[in-house]
């Protein structure tokens, strides 16, 4: 458990509950006002606040993945209701669950590139927890939350989303197959889960049968009553490309060996993203995908996620490294990942360019961008994509 985490005894709360969210066997969510903020808080009613603390321990051990629900160090322990609390960011939007409700109400139907655009995000911090061998074990919609109210049948971007709810998850050593009881909800649960008892061997491929009954409950409005393991993709559904069916059919294979990884669901997913569109990108600090480049600038004014000098890039040639930290611009030297000699003089030099943050530019030609090596009509389009590729 981190050593941050900050364990307080109180016989008072210290919110104000403003509104039930939801809730289950392992807890009930609030929304609350605390020391002048909205934040979510999860009351677990229990008479061991060690067991209790386990959900804030996996979630602290992912707290700063990609498209996971933030929690806070803060724990409180209130001796007189026998009630342990912490706390997370609160997101306006709705949980995914209510918005397939919504959709099927409406009569409507989520388009590809909407599917495609919320199984990213889901895959991007399933990935993430896989590498931190964190085991969720409860992927479903109602788990998923979105940051901003959204419109699916008005508006073709999906806002970020945000997994949650660690109640049930385990933290597993090495990530494999782990004998467990059973766990999940039904008709997300793998067919090594289902009816299995205390003899389930849950493992990452669990997790992602669970994620592929979400992409299916997308594409069909449907919940997934009925055992989906070994569906054919077009038993799927024949309103979406075979290569999107082809992949919830992988996910739901009834053979845990033959279902993707997490990490291999994303770059499927990102790949069937630049078929629909060839320019679509991804904010490297959030992880949402955009489909054009302008939608990807508005959302970098609207929320300065700009790259960040120290962020892991995932160009080709690899992040620009400085060679000292707070230096001078011309005083410092600059290598690119997977360019030696090619770059070596001109890594050597660098140019501050008035208007721009942040900016590279070569010594031989002051149009092209020295990281990308793209060449420029004119200086200000050069100083425009300077400012948003920081």
């Amino acid at each position: 458990m981190s050593m941050d985490i900050k364990i307080s005894i109180v016989d008072r709360s210290s919110f104000c509950i403003l509104k039930w969210i939801g809730g289950g066997g392992f807890g009930q969510v609030f929304k609350v006002i605390r020391n002048g903020e909205i934040v979510a808080c999860k009351q677990i009613q229990t008479n061991d606040p060690r067991l209790a603390l386990e959900e804030h321990r996996h979630m602290t051990l992912v707290k700063r993945g990609p498209q996971i629900v933030a929690v806070h160090n803060e724990v409180e322990w209130n001796s007189n209701s026998r009630t342990l609390s912490f706390f997370m960011d609160f997101y306006k939007g709705k949980d995914l669950d209510r918005q397939i409700v919504t959709m099927r109400a409406s009569g409507g139907s989520f388009t590809e590139s909407q599917i495609l655009q919320i199984g990213y995000q889901i895959a991007v911090a399933l990935e993430y927890c896989h590498k931190k061998r964190i085991l969720h074990q409860d992927i479903k919609p109602m788990n998923v939350l979105l940051d901003t109210p959204w419109n699916p049948s008005s508006d073709p971007t999906v806002p970020n989303l945000f997994v949650t709810d660690f109640g049930i998850a385990s933290h597993a050593k090495t990530i494999g197959t782990r004998l467990t009881w059973e766990r999940g909800t039904e008709g997300y649960q793998a067919p090594e889960i289902h009816d299995r008892g205390v003899c389930a061997a849950f493992s990452e491929k669990s997790d992602v049968y669970a994620f592929g009954c979400v992409l299916f409950r997308l594409c069909t409005l449907k919940h997934p009553s009925l055992p989906l393991a070994g569906i054919k993709p077009l038993e799927v559904s024949k309103d979406y490309s075979i290569n999107l069916l082809s992949l919830i059919s992988s996910m739901l294979s009834i053979d845990r060996f033959k279902r993707p990884t997490a990490f291999e669901v994303k770059e499927q997913l990102m790949t069937l993203i630049r078929k629909i569109s060839s320019t679509a990108k991804e904010c490297r600090q959030c992880r949402c995908v955009f489909l054009s480049n302008n939608k990807l600038h508005k959302h970098l004014q609207e929320t300065l996620h700009y790259r960040d000098e120290n962020e892991e890039s995932s160009d080709e040639e690899g992040p620009l490294e400085p060679a000292a930290r707070n230096e001078p611009l011309g005083e410092i030297g600059f290598r690119i990942k997977g360019a030696d000699a090619q770059n070596e003089a001109l890594n050597q030099v660098g140019f501050r360019i008035k208007g721009a943050a942040t900016g590279y530019v070569s010594e031989e030609n002051p149009r092209i961008c020295a990281v990308c090596k793209r060449d420029f009509d004119a200086k200000k389009h050069l100083f425009k994509h300077l400012h948003y590729c920081r």
